[in-house]
């Protein structure tokens, strides 16, 4: 239901899916404009951050990294 979704795009999120993310929208076609305004080249769709925060302040990246590293220290 709602909430498999919901987790199934929250996931998505996380992992920068974002073809994924866009796929999984209510409105697939306009979440993909609004990604390609703010972020237009081609690469974007394989970054690992968004517009909204930026490759240094990625809130989610920096979650990943952080995991990572505790990961290998154990």
């Amino acid at each position: 239901g709602a909430r498999s979704w919901d987790d199934a795009l929250s996931k998505a999120r996380f992992e920068f899916r974002w073809e994924d993310q866009f796929a999984l929208s209510v409105d697939p076609q306009t979440a993909r404009e609004f990604h390609d305004e703010t972020l237009p080249a081609h690469g974007a769709k394989a970054a690992h951050f968004c517009s909204m925060c930026g490759p240094q302040f990625c809130s989610m990246r920096i979650t990943q990294d952080v995991r990572e590293l505790a990961a290998a220290e154990t």
